[in-house]
This record gives structure tokens, C-alpha cells and sequence, in this order.
């Protein structure tokens, strides 16, 4: 693959922990771990449209296309790292209805790209902190996801994700653990599963 053109990011390995949480959960104090710098990004809203055929041959496959705020993404099929799921990601800036010719090349190999429409949608609103330290960064987000049919809200949940790159495990175990203390659960369950199950659809048992 040549270098990404404008708009366009070449496919990397996204690397996070999901973790479950109550409605109304409120993020820990990070200065509660040591030698840590924070800088909190604030909110920002996220309306996200999942695609996939009529009998879900994405998410059987094990991975996902979604558009959200004029950025498409392709997830790749999973592995697993300790706790945490690696997957490649390729990112896309585009119009809503129309795929972009290098990710209508990579969904062609789940399905028949014809046969693709939208069957979820999700709206988040996401709070965003960054966190850094001599190990490593991580980003750490905490998500209160509306499921949508139409404008109509039928559920929601929240979820907090700790993503990170390679060679920062050390700094992602600590904000895990400090999360986990405050009684966030270990949850690899992905968002798209969530919406569908929400909507009257099977998909797999587990989509990490």
C-alpha cells in the first residue's frame, strides 16, 4: 500500500480494554496514580451509522464498517493480548452514503458490497482523557451510548475504554486496575453487538 492520501489513514492495530459500567458512573481521579500527566479532552457528541447485509455476513466474519462524523471505519477480525483486543483499523474520510474505493476493496472480501446498508445507529456522548507517563500514553475514554431506531431511542449503556499502543501495557494495567476498583467489569462486548441485540437481531455471542 502507497503512503495514505488526503483524508485517508493508513490501516494500524487499535489496542484497547473495554470495561462495563453502571449508568452514572463517574471517572476516578487519575492523580490517584503517581507520576501521571492528565490532560482532559471534555465531551464531544458522536453519531455513529453501523452497515452490514440483511443477515449480518460482517458481523458473522468478526468484523465492522461504520460512519461517524464524516470519517469512515473498517475493523478488522480480532486477537486477543492480555486483556486487551487488538484489531487492525482503517480510517477514511467520506460521504455517509458512499463507500471509498479502498474500503469498498477491503469489505468485498466479507460481502457483496451492494448488499450493504444501515442497520444500526448510536449516539455517544464520549469524554475523552489523555493520559501520559514515563512507561507510556493512553487514551481514556468514558461513553454513554444511546442505541437508536430512527430518531427513536430504544436503549443504552455505558462503557469505558482504555486504548493504547504497543509498549505502553504498563500504563493501561494501572488505569485498568484503578477503573476496575471503582467498579468498572472487564466487557469486550463491542458496541455494534449491543445495537443489534437491542434491535431484535442474533449476532455472534462474542464480536470482539
Amino acid at each position: 500500500m502507497g503512503a495514505p492520501q488526503h483524508g485517508q489513514h493508513a490501516g494500524t492495530d487499535e489496542r484497547e480494554v473495554k470495561l462495563a459500567v453502571a449508568e452514572g458512573f463517574v471517572l476516578p481521579r487519575l492523580d490517584q496514580l503517581d507520576a501521571v500527566t492528565v490532560v482532559d479532552r471534555g465531551d464531544q457528541m458522536l453519531d455513529a451509522a453501523y452497515w452490514d447485509t440483511t443477515d449480518l455476513a460482517l458481523a458473522n466474519a468478526g468484523v465492522g464498517v461504520r460512519h461517524r462524523n464524516g470519517v469512515w471505519t473498517f475493523k478488522g477480525r480480532s486477537r486477543r493480548e492480555r486483556d486487551a483486543v487488538v484489531r487492525e483499523e482503517l480510517e477514511i474520510e467520506g460521504h455517509p452514503a458512499s463507500f471509498p474505493p479502498q474500503l469498498r476493496e477491503r469489505l468485498s472480501e466479507w460481502a457483496a458490497v451492494g448488499a450493504l446498508q444501515q442497520v444500526a445507529r448510536l449516539r455517544t456522548r464520549r469524554h475523552q482523557v489523555d493520559v501520559q507517563s514515563s512507561t507510556g500514553s493512553a487514551e481514556l475514554v468514558h461513553d454513554r451510548v444511546s442505541i437508536l431506531d430512527g430518531e427513536r431511542q430504544i436503549g443504552r449503556f455505558e462503557e469505558v475504554e482504555v486504548e493504547y499502543p504497543l509498549g505502553s501495557e504498563t500504563l493501561a494495567d494501572r488505569l485498568v486496575a484503578l477503573l476496575v476498583d471503582h467498579g468498572a467489569t472487564r466487557d469486550s462486548t463491542a458496541k455494534y453487538v449491543r445495537a443489534l441485540r437491542a434491535l431484535g437481531h442474533h449476532p455472534p455471542e462474542v464480536m470482539l
